[in-house]
């Protein structure tokens, strides 16, 4: 127990460190932003037009769950959707309180090791899960940039979405080098955590595995294409309902490269880096802060209302689990 207590101060320490990084991030926008005219274009939001809004989400959360059962068939592990949808809301729930937009994997990873018994392939089904995600979002981006190329040409885009391509593309590399894993493992190894490198081998060998499932990794970078278009048109219509008056191809170039920035291990639940770079980016189409600030703070609204359902989910879980005397 001894032993535990210091990572867990330091555990505490971090992240009311990214609550103050948050909360300072957001402090500085509202104080540079023209409140009222924040204020004029929430203002502006139809209620039904938002509920619209919150269906796409859902159906978004819909989609997710069907690519983690997939993704968890190939492996052989066959749970109840019903089973695997509550536990994916329940990493969206505690996806609020920890840092960063991976911070209900950590969640969702405990969750299904456990109903799995342990078994190497759940854990390395949320990784490959989130890896097919990323993948179809750099996608998306590359491919919106080629589209709006003559029309909108900006060096610091361009770059931004190269690098972060480019950074993706090197962590593929060395999950999928056995050299380069060695390596990295013996790393591990000379900071003084050679405990993790029996783990570690046996994830990434895990993952490894899924390039057999050659038909289940194609069905899941299509749905997590589909997944990823479906985010960004939320947010294209959140930008409709605020008036901002641009066009569709600028999402698909700007969401996937603030979504990047949200999943900086920086902040909670990417509150404060997003909105910043939201209003960053839009500016450079005409948006004025004051709107991108409320666009963002919607979105984010969107993930408060859905994410809540998690809190429903995980008491029905733990109901279900005292009925089963789990």
């Amino acid at each position: 127990m001894e032993p535990s207590e210091p990572s867990r101060r330091s555990a505490r320490l971090a992240l009311l460190i990214k609550v103050a990084i948050s909360g300072t991030l957001l402090a500085v926008l509202f104080w540079r932003v023209d409140r009222t005219a924040f204020l004029t274009s929430l203002g502006s939001l139809s209620v039904p037009f938002l509920l619209g809004c919150v269906a796409l989400y859902v159906l978004g959360y819909v989609v997710s769950v069907f690519r983690w059962q997939l993704l968890l068939r190939a492996e052989g592990i066959r749970l109840s959707t019903w089973r695997l949808g509550l536990v994916y809301f329940e990493g969206a729930f505690f996806n609020l309180f920890l840092p960063t937009l991976i911070g209900g994997d950590i969640v969702r990873g405990y969750f299904i090791y456990r109903m799995t018994r342990g078994h190497d392939a759940s854990i390395a089904s949320i990784l490959v899960d989130r890896l097919c995600g990323f993948a179809a979002l750099m996608v998306i981006a590359v491919s919106a940039l080629a589209l709006a190329r003559g029309r909108f040409d900006d060096p610091q885009v361009t770059v931004a979405i190269a690098t972060v391509a480019a950074c993706f593309a090197c962590l593929m590399v060395v999950l999928l080098n056995r050299t380069l894993t060695s390596r990295a493992s013996g790393v591990l190894g000379m900071v003084g955590l050679a405990r993790f490198q029996a783990k570690l081998q046996g994830l990434v060998d895990a993952i490894r595995r899924y390039r057999q499932h050659r038909r289940a990794l194609v069905q899941a970078l299509a749905l997590s294409a589909f997944l990823q278009a479906l985010i960004i048109v939320t947010y294209y219509f959140i930008g409709v309902a605020l008036n901002l008056g641009v066009p569709l191809v600028y999402f698909f170039l700007f969401v996937p490269l603030i979504t990047a920035l949200a999943m900086l291990p920086v902040s909670v639940a990417g509150l404060g880096v997003r909105e910043g770079g939201v209003i960053y980016f839009f500016a450079k189409v005409g948006v004025d802060p004051a709107t991108a600030l409320g666009m963002s703070l919607v979105w984010f609204s969107l993930t408060l209302v859905v994410s809540c359902l998690g809190g429903l989910a995980f008491l029905l879980d733990t109901h279900e689990k005292k009925r089963l005397g789990e």
